[in-house]
């Protein structure tokens, strides 16, 4: 882990994301976090857009071991963000979300959805106004499916976890009609229990028809300062790994979100 990657768009959650992971960084003991924005499809011109940004990194406050880089391309945001990304070995893209009126879910639904599916790497949404807090609880949010293990980038989530040291809640809901198959239902049982055995977590099993609230509620309620959750694409996965559930979440959580590829993807 050698780098965080800021998107900005200027935006007061995008600000504020920016200081939430030159806080973890410290934490985490990173070197480097890089600001990065995108002028595709926008008049104004790169060289004040950069001026602003640098101004921007003057602002935040650091330890004085973390370097800040400031970039500013014209190319798209994902292409943007993957390059980037292998340039300077991100380890995740950090990002802020903004406002709770309709228009609001809908665009941070869209922007999460598109950054979480292209970013070659895992992707961190931020709350608006979140302050950051030393990760000592994380709560992982996984369904009960046929070949779970195959689908959960465990490798990734257990060296994460590791890292920094944190107890780990699994936490799962299902509505009070489900009708999952008994075979898929033990064998979606065994996955969950051996895939994160060695960290010693704790299981909870929830029943609620909102998926992402509950899960949402559970985070907050125990004392949650991370909440990691497993997206597929459209048709791909069902239950907890449904895109519409990772929108959601990033709607609904008052704890920052950090979001997973598939294994299988």
């Amino acid at each position: 882990m050698n780098t965080l990657l800021v998107l900005i768009d200027f935006s007061q959650s995008s600000l504020n994301a920016a200081q939430y992971a030159l806080s973890w960084a410290f934490q985490l003991n990173i070197k480097k976090v890089v600001l990065y924005h995108s002028t595709a499809g926008e008049s104004t011109g790169e060289e004040d857009i950069a001026k602003e940004l640098e101004k921007i990194s003057r602002r935040l406050v650091r330890e004085d071991k973390i370097e800040i880089t400031c970039i500013v391309n014209s190319d798209a945001l994902d292409e943007g963000i993957n390059a980037l990304a292998r340039q300077y070995q991100a380890f995740l893209v950090v990002m802020g979300i903004t406002g709770r009126n309709k228009v609001g879910q809908k665009l941070i639904g869209s922007n999460v959805f598109q950054v979480s599916q292209t970013a070659d790497v895992p992707v961190l949404v931020v709350p608006a106004k979140a302050k950051f807090k030393t990760i000592r609880n994380i709560a992982l949010a996984l369904p009960i499916i046929a070949d779970l293990q195959s689908h959960t980038p465990r490798d990734d989530i257990k060296s994460f976890v590791k890292t920094l040291g944190a107890t780990l809640m699994i936490v799962n809901v299902a509505g009070s009609k489900d009708r999952t198959p008994k075979p898929v239902l033990y064998a979606g049982l065994k996955d969950l229990f051996g895939l994160f055995d060695e960290l010693n977590p704790s299981y909870h099993f929830l029943t609620d028809q909102n998926t992402a609230s509950s899960i949402a509620d559970f985070a907050k309620d125990n004392n949650a300062q991370l909440l990691i959750s497993i997206s597929g694409k459209h048709g791909f996965l069902q239950g907890m790994f449904k895109p519409s559930i990772t929108k959601k979440l990033a709607y609904h959580s008052v704890v920052p979100l950090l979001i997973y590829r598939s294994g299988k993807e």
